[in-house]
């Protein structure tokens, strides 16, 4: 907090009462030293209004785009470990995919005093999110990624039993329990990343459901179990991913002492990554082998577009800034600075569906391969 003292910070707080109530909020955040914020409640209704910033695909070239042949790309180069899976009796318990439908970035530089000089703090926040997601077309991609999986897996000789019937046999060492995102019923995961912030809509493939997770992913399971699995030759597999709708930058945190500014940025980029709360992308049950990611596999291609919707900044208050100065010039404090700018993800459906695909068979991919 800048270095007030308390009767200044009162005369400051009463004048600021006096402006209208959009200054009187930049004044209080000023004041306080409050970043942007988490994105407004409203911001979703501000995002489905105005013009889209992309072409919007018709439903017949969504599917379409969906009935095309998937070209995977190259993962091969980031794929990590190895699973056994050869010679056992295995299923799939669970096809996880995430889906980013919001965020937020951000970067400050904290208020400091030294040397009898007030330096004021800064705070940047940028908020996105996609303004409708069309959970259909989620589910469809979800559904048609998971029979690419099947067949890779097929194809390498591998055959996945039916899991319902496998599980009443055999129990599990973890059993999927939990629903998924489904048509007016919406999953949600928020993850945190440094200064970034993402949230996510849980799919799972059509009739099928997910293990529980807690705050350290799916936990030891049934121990029993896991042992009467490795002696039977048995095998459950979970696979989990995320798309990755948003490319984050951040200049992080520091002390307005050494750096005057802050930025964050928001761009949209696709990429498929190692779920959160997975070991991998790739996990077996009894065993607890996993196929990871070296990294995120980025997917090349334009399918969407930000657009700025709305926000705030104390740098074009009229009200914060004259306050500013007036504190500056009577009492020699700087003031704060604080940016938010909320933003709509603009999304071309079909070309979501191509590039999703592209990505998660190359994930696949990578996944049976590190199969032995």
């Amino acid at each position: 907090m800048p270095h007030l003292h308390k009767p200044a910070f009162a005369l400051a707080l009463c004048a600021g009462l006096a402006l209208p109530a959009q200054a009187q909020f930049g004044n209080l955040m000023n004041l306080l030293g409050a970043g942007g914020g988490a994105p407004k409640p409203d911001q979703a209704a501000a995002a489905a209004q105005g013009t889209p910033s992309i072409a919007q695909a018709t439903p017949e070239q969504v599917q379409a785009a969906l009935a095309e042949p998937v070209v995977p790309l190259d993962a091969g180069a980031l794929a990590r470990g190895n699973v056994a899976l050869k010679g056992k009796r295995f299923y799939v318990a669970e096809y996880r995919v995430l889906f980013e439908v919001g965020g937020s970035v951000s970067a400050n530089t904290r208020a400091a005093y030294l040397g009898g000089t007030d330096y004021g703090g800064t705070n940047v926040r940028i908020n996105y999110l996609v303004p409708a997601p069309d959970v259909a077309l989620l589910q469809a991609i979800t559904d048609r990624a998971y029979a690419d999986f099947v067949a890779r897996l097929q194809a390498a000789g591998l055959s996945p039993e039916p899991a319902e019937a496998f599980v009443r046999d055999n129990g599990a060492v973890y059993e999927a329990t939990q629903e998924a995102t489904r048509p007016g019923s919406e999953v949600y995961e928020d993850a945190e990343l440094g200064y970034g912030k993402r949230k996510y809509m849980v799919f799972v493939p059509t009739g099928t459901k997910m293990v529980p997770r807690g705050f350290a992913g799916i936990g030891a399971g049934n121990i029993g179990k896991r042992i009467d699995y490795s002696k039977g030759s048995l095998e459950g597999v979970s696979v989990g991913m995320v798309v990755n709708l948003a490319a984050q930058e951040s200049s992080g945190s520091s002390s307005a002492l050494f750096k005057r500014g802050s930025s964050a940025n928001a761009s949209a980029a696709m990429e498929i990554a190692a779920a959160p709360k997975h070991l991998g992308v790739l996990q077996t049950h009894a065993n607890a082998q996993f196929v990871s990611l070296g990294g995120p596999l980025a997917v090349p291609g334009q399918f969407a577009s930000l657009r700025e919707v709305g926000g705030y900044d104390t740098q074009k208050d009229a009200g914060v800034k004259a306050l500013q100065l007036f504190g500056a010039l009577t009492m020699g404090v700087a003031g704060n600075s604080t940016r938010r700018v909320d933003m709509a993800l603009d999304v071309d459906n079909a070309a979501l569906a191509r590039h999703a695909l592209q990505g998660m068979a190359a994930v696949n991919q990578a996944a049976v391969a590190g199969i032995n």
